[in-house]
């Protein structure tokens, strides 16, 4: 499911009623009837064309306030939200119609170069190019899916970490128009906030949060059914989203190296009967105090042995806050897995982790349209994230990722709202004895566009 953000009451809306307006004044009865002379229709004509003039010129008013077109400042508004927004709407991600704009073909790339901290040289990884596809099979039936190339994608020697993966395949039933759909196929699980809008243009840091890569398993997708929808609360202002699935469910891969990545399914097999269920509620309250607040609770249940006897299960809680040019993300996961007797040390029993994300927009009016990169989308984006991860509660330090942390620092460029350039500097610190004195630096640059 990818959540909406509501618009609050403000100069774009008022704009787009300005704009109705116009229409309104052009589709007003005035054509002459049998009774009406044409000095009555000319007449009306006249007083209909100093109406839309006079609106026109309210809306230049407006937009000259705020040295920003319309449609830039929609474009504005979707790239503050972007991660709701920009999924809620495919033509926001680039792409081209074929068909009767019946299905869209587009996607994304990303090229980095980079220093891992690891003492290896600087390398050009690069890293993703995922095709998209999506299609309105039918009134009420929509297919979508993307397709990850990393590392060139090919079987052949002289590549390395490379694969070609289904991101997610779903097939989607609209039952009650908003409130409910049925999907089936390769679920993009609702196991976090992360993993529903992991595009690499809609992050402003190269590296994605350690606990969405090792616990959240971005990108995660399983094979199963889910149902999702959106309410609106009544009167309140409130909205309501959920997200639920049905899938595989993790098998017995856990481990305090990778934590849930070794323990990803099939989308063929299973080594038991037993299924699991991942769901993710969200809340959006309209508080006058910022322009956007979306919080989300994740949670997850499922057998993962094949004797059925041992559990997994976890929860998570996500807030996304904007004010103004000002961002904040933020998002903490927790899992237990049950072990057998015979578990050694490093079999984790618990693994938590946690990442805070605040992001600033601006660029200088001035710059606008002077040049073709500097346009009047053009976005710069300071940005600085904190995390932490525990792959193992019962050990510490024994590997890399266990009780690491880490400080990153960012910056980047967007020329139009579906491009980026970024640049970022992160501090690691790990419990890992023996670890370079506990820490580390690890230096990226990344190009990334739908397309």
């Amino acid at each position: 499911m990818k959540n909406a953000i509501r618009l609050r009451p403000g100069g774009l809306l008022l704009d787009k009623v300005l704009i109705g307006l116009i229409l309104a004044a052009i589709a007003t009865p005035g054509a002459a009837g049998e009774g009406e002379t044409s000095t009555d229709l000319e007449a009306v004509v006249r007083e209909q064309g100093a109406t839309i003039e006079k609106l026109k010129e309210e809306v230049e008013r407006l937009r000259s306030k705020d040295a920003v077109t319309l449609d830039t400042a929609v474009e504005q508004y979707l790239s503050a939200t972007e991660p709701e927004m920009r999924e809620r709407l495919p033509g926001s991600v680039g792409g081209t119609p074929m068909y009767g704009q019946r299905v869209r073909v587009g996607g994304y790339f990303t090229i980095e170069f980079r220093d891992n901290g690891d003492g290896a040289p600087w390398v050009f990884d690069q890293h993703r190019l995922v095709p998209k596809i999506q299609a309105d099979v039918a009134e009420g039936i929509r297919f979508e899916t993307e397709i990850e190339i990393e590392g060139g994608g090919a079987d052949v020697d002289f590549l390395t970490g490379n694969e070609i993966l289904v991101e997610f395949a779903e097939l989607s039933f609209e039952i009650v128009e908003d409130k409910l759909n049925f999907v089936a196929g390769a679920i993009l699980l609702p196991w976090g906030r992360y993993n529903l809008y992991h595009d690499d243009p809609l992050s402003d840091l190269t590296d994605r949060p350690l606990v969405s890569r090792y616990i959240g398993s971005v990108a995660a997708q399983q094979a199963g059914v889910a149902i999702d929808g959106s309410f609106d609360l009544g009167d309140s202002g409130w909205f309501l989203d959920y997200d639920i699935a049905l899938v595989q469910g993790f098998h017995d891969g856990f481990s305090t190296a990778n934590g849930v990545r070794d323990a990803r399914p099939s989308f063929r097999a299973d080594n038991n009967d037993n299924k699991q269920v991942f769901g993710r509620v969200v809340v959006t309250p309209p508080l006058s105090a910022v322009d956007v607040l979306e919080f989300g609770t994740s949670f997850t249940y499922g057998e993962w042995d094949a004797g059925s006897d041992l559990a997994d299960y976890g929860w998570g809680v996500d807030l996304f806050i904007k004010r103004g040019p000002v961002r904040f993300t933020g998002e903490y996961m927790w899992l237990r897995i049950e072990q057998p007797g015979t578990a050694l040390p490093t079999d984790p029993g618990r693994q938590s982790g946690w990442y805070a994300e605040l992001a600033y927009d601006f660029f200088p009016a001035i710059w606008r349209g002077k040049h073709v990169l500097l346009t009047q989308e053009s976005t710069f984006t300071l940005v600085v994230r904190v995390e932490g991860l525990d792959l193992n509660h019962g050990t510490e330090g024994t590997v890399l990722r266990d009780d690491i942390s880490q400080v990153t620092i960012g910056f980047c460029f967007r020329p139009v709202q579906r491009t980026v350039m970024k640049i970022s500097y992160t501090f690691v610190d790990s419990e890992l004895t023996g670890f370079d004195g506990g820490s580390a630096d690890v230096i990226a640059l990344s190009w990334s566009t739908y397309f």
